[in-house]
């Protein structure tokens, strides 16, 4: 068997591999950005015609054609004519399942000049974001309209996943109002209330999110039945509600804002209310899981962090949340489900 940077026996080939793994990600970055795979959906193409099509350079089109192929996302059909993998098919528009907004925002500045400074951020245990876009994640986004809707199309993707994974794993009829806390522009709770007719939702998120929530929501024939309300979950002012949805917001800060985000949630919750925290879970801290990774990439963009069941119970217990279950799922996050006590 030919050896390959995966398969090659000596360690110093491996540790080239893992050294120039960000070449990668260019590649697949790049080819997500052109939309080639887009291209190649119909069959084969050749690199001529596709660099004729795009409008690029012919040579430097097939010299990155050729990378898709160790890369795993390209196969030769013959000497300069290209099809897609079952991996490269992950990069075509608008099918399930597509990663071609997360390849391109992770191969864009907002994401991949702060991992530049890493060094930084471990000195310092701070975010490098600041120093390597000249201000926090969201202002850059907000000079740069284009990076920031791959972004947001990103996210969308991973709620979608998500959300029909949440479907699967709770019955929410017996919730009269399903909140979701900072719940952006509702991807998450128009599943949930798709699922459960008998329900009303509530989403609440920040003045300038929660504005363009309405127009969303409407649009997914949802106004009527969402009552949208603006505000910050580090404050008082979140609604009563049955039951409560966290996605992905506490990884986004470090302990102290967490528990404040958790104890106003308390606050505000009936008695008996559940909390269904959506979260990726690092499994333990010895054994090699990509979740030490993704940990990493919210110490370098946003100050934050993921963390490990014990450190989920900890929090949730310390601001009166009784957890009583976890559940992974198949997209990779789990569904930690907590009552008020």
């Amino acid at each position: 068997m030919k050896n390959t940077p995966d398969t090659n026996p000596f360690p110093a080939l491996q540790l080239h591999a893992a050294i120039t793994s960000y070449w990668r990600t260019q590649v697949i970055g790049t080819v997500a950005r052109l939309g080639i795979a887009d291209l190649l959906a119909a069959g084969p193409r050749d690199s001529d015609s596709l660099a004729a099509e795009l409008g690029v350079n012919p040579g430097a089109l097939f010299r990155l054609l050729r990378g898709g192929l160790t890369v795993g996302i390209l196969e030769a059909v013959s000497e300069r004519t290209f099809a897609l993998t079952p991996m490269g098919e992950g990069l075509r528009s608008n099918v399930p399942g597509s990663l071609r907004e997360m390849a391109i925002t992770q191969s864009a500045p907002a994401h991949w000049l702060p991992w530049g400074l890493l060094t930084e951020a471990v000195r310092t245990g701070k975010s490098p974001v600041q120093a390597a876009l000249g201000s926090d994640i969201w202002g850059h986004f907000a000079r740069n309209p284009e990076e920031a809707g791959f972004f947001a199309q990103a996210m969308g993707n991973l709620s979608a996943l998500v959300a029909s994974e949440v479907t699967q794993h709770i019955d929410f009829a017996p919730f009269a109002r399903v909140a979701d806390i900072g719940g952006s522009h509702g991807d998450l709770l128009a599943h949930v209330l798709a699922a459960h007719p008998s329900c009303r939702g509530i989403l609440f998120d920040l003045p300038q999110v929660a504005e363009g929530a309405k127009t969303a929501l409407a649009s997914r024939g949802l106004g009527n039945r969402v009552d949208v309300v603006a505000g910050s979950f580090f404050e008082p002012g979140i609604p009563p509600a049955e039951a409560y949805l966290l996605k992905h917001i506490l990884h986004d800060w470090e302990d102290d804002a967490s528990t404040n985000i958790l104890r106003r949630l308390h606050e505000a919750a009936p008695s008996g209310a559940r909390l269904f925290v959506l979260e990726l879970v690092i499994p333990d801290n010895r054994t090699p899981d990509p979740m030490h990774l993704i940990d990493l990439n919210m110490l370098v963009v946003a100050d934050g962090r993921e963390r490990t069941t014990d450190e989920f119970r900890a929090l949730l217990s310390a601001t009166s949340w009784k957890v009583e279950r976890i559940t992974p799922t198949q997209s990779g996050v789990s569904i930690i489900e907590a009552v008020k006590v």
